[in-house]
């Protein structure tokens, strides 16, 4: 772990970690098709693959497009993928609206693009990585356009959304759409010339040209037209010239067609201010231009002032119609926590005399997802067909969506025998669902025997198959079939999109394979996608994680470089790592980075500052920090209260401590959740609490919670300290019988205790086993072998160990030498000491005052106190890192062994008892 830095109110600006051979055998990575190869010039740079030299290409791409991943950001952001939808107003009530998260998704050739619930359709069904937003797609569409090149399409201007696979009109007219054929001849002439235009000339003179001859409808007709093909600005021109001319004012269908395009090309500022002009000049909006706003609204996700809409309009006295419900609907399914409200809306619609279409149903269905309310979602799924409304596919693939988030792979699989039986047969997305959900149950042979059963159908696997799978196997970190299910995409030449490799980047993050992340990193930027906020978060996230602080800074850097906007989560997990870099002044930093960059802390925020104030023992920064966070409205919850426990119990404040335990208790009526029961295990165990610890898991398994690795080594840890040896082995034999694999720290703390108890031959038969399991002993493990060794005199077991040590590649720190020379020292074994010493300055290793004192206590005991006192004037003359206050204080340990430097005066020094004659440097008599 890199060395924490000197405090900073900012975000490091670190060079690069240092280069460190490359792992023996090329590590894990095999090498995938040649199609997707890896480049070989990064395998095996730096301490974890060279950061600078993979991450800076991807700056350069992040440049270059820059402009359009913000704003494909903000669609996704909001729910609204890359592929154009028609709102709910648009749709035709009898048929089947894409509006659940199970939705349907493009089926055309390229088969990358999918969108959202709401009009869209979700990627939910695979989830997002460390809960973040996935913008996969998105990315993966805009690069590929990129690459077929920006010439051919049509200038759609700043903030449009280009679609992909709509054909262009005006000069690449299609003669079959709806809206080119209700234009007259004369219509479809001022409609070719007001297309041939620059976008930065307006149509008024064409339309003045031909205004007493032209009619609303054809007006109405190109508004449309420009707006389907994604040219809101002419739309906007054309209907800003009707409201001029007071024949030709826009008629009510017009304004909302107006309000509506504007809201599908996420223009909503301009949609509230001609709602709000043409209210004031006294035009009549109806149903339709309130919806039109309202699904604007929700669009940009400002679902608050969707709402509030939603109640002006009725206030204002203009009915909604079932479509207004319906956007409403989705609008509450979307926000999440909203059943009640939901199911309010649902007896409202009814009593105003509306029954719910298939779209409203679908709607419903597709609010269970977000929750897994698989018993809601099954209710609304039998009322659906006992009112005679059928369900189709987007209804079952909707359904599927739910119990596959839930884990209900059963009733998922039922879902599918239910649709052939209805005559709905399944298609790829409801493949790819069921085979997300088998996923998330581990079930991975029956996802493969789906996918089987998939092919034998003739229905070829797509991205979303692969990437299903594959993300079922990186939740289970199943890291070598996660990588042959990469390979066979690979080799198939199916073309990983961005989902795909964030979730291999996530799942090698989380097991420490850092250079295998890397490795993959460098593919992403090579398959020409761009990496994503939910990307760089996640490369964030594993070095954070395990402390390594300039890997964290460079990532951060280079993300910056690359012009991608950090968000919240990314904020947040800054502050966490940080702190878990044990820099929580770099925290406090990034904290007020964030709100300096408009972004407003939530309640994660400030439990991930608080977990670094705790890790330091901060409790009164932390107490500064509970009522900041209650000054901006958020409450603690048990996290809060969690870190605060820690703080009072890594800063010794046993006093406070108890006082807020009291008051958490009071606080839940003494009914504590799982999270507080087992902080209170650890920080009881901490703090050398037997039996308030004993009471504490007593608690947490009577109330049917399972304790965690952690918990058992928290009680592992104070019944080693207490000596209760018996205790401790009956927990380890209980952990096992309740099939939790013991890891690094629990075999650290079973070898303290026993090195403790003087049993220092079970303590190394402990490391023994732990390497059998394949766990790698760290510094920890082996210093409290070599202390237990040392303690008991054990000297020559414990160079063998030391030895090992340094053959497995560790460096000995302090506290290993500390060890030797002490225990030397009190042996007698001068000599030995002195050779240590000499050995660790050698090796880089400076001795602390810590190790004199033990050299000095040593020496005092055995009664040499004027031995003792030229120790003092020979690190007085050979070490300046020892500084004046330093020595005066190991001067006054000495003193207070018995020593009067003024009977020294006179005497010469000879050292017989080292057995030889150690040069120590010239002692000048005083």
């Amino acid at each position: 772990m890199a060395s924490n830095p000197a405090a900073a109110t900012a975000a490091p600006v670190l060079s690069p970690p240092p280069l460190l051979p490359p792992p023996r055998n090329g590590g894990y990575w095999r090498q995938p098709p040649g199609n997707v190869a890896f480049s070989s010039e990064t395998s095996g740079l730096g301490r974890h693959g060279k950061l600078s030299a993979l991450l800076e290409p991807a700056v350069a791409e992040g440049r270059h497009s820059r402009v359009k991943e913000q704003q494909q950001l903000l669609l996704q952001q909001q729910g609204w993928g890359p592929l154009e939808r028609r709102a709910p107003e648009d749709e035709n009530r009898q048929g089947s609206p894409p509006t659940t998260a199970a939705g349907f998704r493009d089926q055309k050739e390229n088969g990358t693009s999918w969108s959202r619930a709401g009009g869209e359709e979700s990627n939910s069904s695979i989830g997002p990585v460390n809960g973040a937003r996935q913008l996969a797609d998105v990315l993966s569409w805009d690069n590929r356009r990129g690459k077929e090149g920006r010439a051919n399409s049509h200038p759609s201007g700043e903030g449009s959304v280009q679609r992909l696979g709509k054909q262009r009109i005006g000069k690449h007219r299609d003669e079959k759409l709806p809206w080119r054929s209700g234009l007259s001849a004369q219509g479809t002439q001022l409609f070719n010339s007001i297309a041939e235009l620059e976008p930065s000339q307006t149509p008024d003179s064409f339309l003045d040209e031909v205004n007493q001859t032209l009619s609303l409808h054809d007006l109405l007709c190109m508004i449309k037209t420009f707006g389907n093909d994604g040219r809101w600005q002419k739309a906007l021109q054309v209907f800003t010239w009707m409201r001029k001319h007071e024949r030709l004012k826009p008629d009510e269908p017009t304004i909302a067609s107006m309000l509506r395009i504007l809201g599908r090309e996420m223009q909503l500022q301009t949609a509230i201010e001609i709602f709000e002009s043409l209210k004031g000049e006294g035009y009549g909006l109806n149903v339709y231009s309130y919806t039109s706003l309202i699904s604007a609204y929700a669009r940009s996700g400002r679902s608050q002032e969707a709402l509030a809409l939603f109640d002006r309009m009725k206030e204002e006295g203009c009915k909604p119609n079932l479509v207004t419900y319906n956007v409403v609907i989705d609008i509450y399914g979307k926000r999440g926590r909203s059943w009640q409200k939901i199911q309010g809306l649902l007896t409202e619609l009814r009593s105003q005399g509306f029954r719910p279409d298939r779209y409203s149903y679908n709607t419903m269905i597709s609010a269970c997802v977000r929750e897994a309310l698989c018993k809601e979602a099954r209710a609304i799924f039998e009322e659906m067909k006992e009112a005679g409304v059928s369900p189709d596919k987007v209804t079952y693939n909707a359904l599927l969506d739910v119990y596959g988030k839930a884990g209900w792979h059963r009733e998922a699989s039922k879902v599918l025998k239910q649709m052939e039986i209805a005559g709905c047969p399944p298609n790829i997305v409801t493949y790819n669902e069921l085979l997300s959900a088998y996923g998330k149950a581990g079930l991975h042979e029956e996802a493969l025997a789906l996918k089987q059963q998939m092919m034998d159908k003739g229905i070829e696997p797509d991205v979303f198959t692969y990437t299903s799978l594959l993300f079922g196997y990186s939740s289970a970190g199943q890291d070598k079939l996660a990588m042959e299910t990469y390979s066979e995409m690979c080799a198939c030449g199916c073309k990983p999109n961005l989902f795909t490799f964030n979730s291999l980047i996530d799942m090698f993050g989380k097991k420490k394979m850092f250079t295998e992340m890397l490795q993959i990193f460098d593919d992403l930027r090579e398959s020409g996608c761009s990496p994503d906020v939910v990307t760089w978060n996640s490369m964030l996230g594993a070095y954070g994680r395990n402390g390594l602080y300039e890997e964290v800074a460079t990532v951060f850097k280079n993300m910056k470089k690359a012009g991608c906007k950090p968000e919240k989560d990314t904020f947040n997990i800054l502050i966490d790592a940080y702190g878990r870099c044990g820099s929580s002044e770099q925290a406090v930093g990034i904290y007020h980075g964030m709100q300096r960059a408009g972004c407003k802390p939530d309640i994660a925020t400030f439990n991930a500052l608080l977990a670094a104030f705790a890790r330091e023992g901060r409790w009164e920064s932390a107490e500064d920090l509970v009522t900041e966070m209650q000054k901006k409205g958020f409450e603690p919850n048990e996290v809060s209260y969690a870190s605060m426990l820690h703080a009072y119990s890594n800063g010794g404040q046993l006093v406070r401590l108890r006082r807020k335990v009291e008051e958490v208790q009071a606080l839940y009526d003494g009914k504590l959740e799982s999270v507080l029961l087992k902080t209170l295990v650890l920080v009881y165990s901490k703090c050398n609490l037997l039996e308030e610890a004993e009471s504490a898991f007593t608690e947490l398994q009577k109330g049917g919670y399972t304790p965690d690795l952690n918990a058992y080594n928290a009680m592992i840890t104070v019944y080693g300290k207490r000596g209760r040896v018996d205790k401790a082995t009956d927990l380890l034999e209980t952990l096992k019988t309740n099939g939790i694999a013991a890891d690094l720290v629990t075999y650290n703390v079973v070898m303290s205790m026993y090195g403790r108890e003087g049993m220092y031959r079970k303590a190394e038969e402990v490391l023994r086993e732990m390497q059998e399991t394949g766990i790698k002993p760290n510094m920890i493990t082996y210093n409290t072998l070599i202390f237990a060794y040392t303690k008991h005199g054990r000297m020559e077991d414990a160079a063998r160990i030391f030895l090992e040590m340094v053959d497995a590649g560790l460096k000995p720190n302090m506290f290993t030498y500390n060890s030797f020379v002490s225990s030397y020292a009190n042996l007698g074994m001068y000599a030995e000491a002195m050779n240590v010493l000499r050995y660790m300055k050698r090796n880089g290793c400076k001795p602390e005052e810590l190790t004199y004192r033990a050299l000095l206590d040593a020496y005092c005991k055995m009664g040499k106190f004027r031995q003792a006192n030229q120790i003092l004037q020979w690190i007085r003359d050979t070490d300046p890192s020892v500084d004046r206050a330093a020595l005066k204080r190991l001067s006054s340990r000495v003193e207070a062994w018995g020593v009067d430097l003024g009977l020294l005066s006179g005497f010469e020094v000879v050292f017989s008892d080292f057995g030889e004659q150690l040069d120590l440097g010239a002692f000048s008599s005083t």
